[in-house]
C-alpha cells in the first residue's frame, strides 16, 4: 500500500471517528436503545476500513459517568494493515445531559460509573457488534427485586362479626 494511500486512510479514519457521535441521541434513551443506535454505525466503520485493506482486531464502546448531570460516550477500535502496523480509531463525545436518558439508564450509569461493551465483528448480516457488558448484567441481576409476598390475609377470629344486645330481666 502506497504511503499516500495509508496517510489518506488514517486521516479518513480519524475524521469518521470525529463525526461518530453527531446526532446520536433522542430523549428517553435506554442502554439498549444506545446499543441499537451505535452497533450499526460501528459495523459500518469496520466494513469500510476492511474494504480498504485493514483487518479489524478488537474494540470497546464505553458509556461513562461524567458528573452529577452528565455522561459521555467513547469508543476505540484497533485495525491492522497488511504490513502488520496497528491503527487505532477512537473518539469520545462531549459531555451529554443526563436528561437524554431514561431514569433507569441514568441510575445504572451512576452506579457502575463505566459500562463497557466489547465490539466484535459481525459474523452475519444483522448481527450486533456490541456484546453484553458482564458488569451490567451482574448489576441488573443484583437489582432485581425478590418476588413480592402476598399481602397478609385477615385471619378470622372465632368471634361473631355482630353483637347481640339482649335485655335480660331479673
Amino acid at each position: 500500500m502506497a504511503l499516500e494511500n495509508k496517510i489518506e486512510m488514517v486521516a479518513d479514519l480519524i475524521e469518521a471517528a470525529k463525526k461518530f457521535f453527531v446526532d446520536l441521541f433522542r430523549p428517553d434513551m435506554t442502554l439498549e436503545k444506545i446499543s441499537e443506535v451505535v452497533s450499526p454505525r460501528l459495523d459500518d466503520m469496520i466494513k469500510k476500513y476492511e474494504e480498504r485493506g485493514l483487518e479489524y482486531s478488537a474494540g470497546k464502546f464505553h458509556i461513562k459517568y461524567g458528573d452529577e448531570k452528565h455522561f459521555q460516550l467513547e469508543f476505540e477500535m484497533y485495525f491492522r494493515d497488511e504490513e502488520g502496523k496497528w491503527h487505532k480509531c477512537a473518539n469520545e463525545s462531549d459531555l451529554r445531559d443526563y436528561t437524554l436518558l431514561e431514569a433507569g439508564a441514568w441510575k445504572t450509569i451512576k452506579a457502575l460509573k463505566t459500562i463497557t461493551f466489547p465490539i466484535e465483528k459481525a459474523q452475519a448480516k444483522g448481527d450486533e457488534v456490541l456484546q453484553k457488558d458482564k458488569n451490567l448484567e451482574e448489576y441488573r441481576e443484583a437489582q432485581a427485586l425478590p418476588a413480592t409476598e402476598p399481602a397478609p390475609t385477615h385471619e378470622p377470629k372465632n368471634e361473631p362479626d355482630f353483637k347481640l344486645d339482649i335485655d335480660e330481666k331479673k
